[in-house]
């Protein structure tokens, strides 16, 4: 599970690191510990141009009161409420890192992961428009997966990081088999903090 990520990212980095082109003026710097219903900068393809904006965490689906801020990537293929989004509307999460808490001598102690070799990572997520506190809104979601060996004292799942050579194809609004792949994203150095 992708409970809490961070993100510090400059204007000139988003361009540097993505290619974006369309960028909102508001995001000139942004800084912060992103919180599922946070508004967070997400990068997908708009007219077949790598765009930039700003999304609310999380999905708000017309069945539940509660936001769905997460997809299994074993699944989200299958699930109705991500399924369509899965083969069309992919999108990119910049972060820097993400927490996750553990339980240790009655104390939750929180949890800084990142990789050692990078200073922004890609979250793989999905996007959508949902009906949010009376207007509609585009909103996203972070694909999650099996946590590899050396993050299962923590936490059984971490959000899926598309590595930089799969991100044109990932970023694609069409469908091929090969994105699955991409979802397992193995051989990550990862970092740890306990903070």
């Amino acid at each position: 599970m992708c409970g809490r990520y961070f993100l510090q990212i400059s204007l000139e980095k988003l361009e540097n690191n993505y290619g974006a082109l369309n960028i909102l003026c508001e995001t000139k710097k942004y800084k912060r510990e992103v919180f599922p219903s946070n508004l967070a900068p997400v990068i997908y393809n708009k007219e077949k141009q790598r765009s930039f904006s700003l999304m609310k965490w999380g999905f708000k689906p017309s069945f539940s009161d509660s936001l769905v801020i997460n997809a299994r990537s074993e699944t989200v293929h299958k699930k109705k409420l991500f399924k369509e989004s899965f083969h069309t509307r992919r999108c990119l999460i910049p972060a820097n890192g993400f927490y996750e808490w553990k339980d240790e001598a009655g104390k939750r102690l929180k949890h800084y992961v990142n990789l050692k070799n990078r200073d922004i990572i890609s979250l793989a997520g999905i996007y959508d428009r949902f009906k949010i506190e009376g207007s509609e809104e585009y909103a996203f979601c972070i694909l999650t997966k099996d946590a590899p060996p050396e993050l299962r004292e923590i936490h059984d799942r971490i959000p899926v990081i598309i590595k930089e050579k799969f991100t044109d194809e990932w970023l694609e609004n069409k469908f091929t088999p090969r994105i699955f792949e991409y979802l397992k994203s193995k051989g990550l150095d990862f970092k740890i903090k306990i903070l």
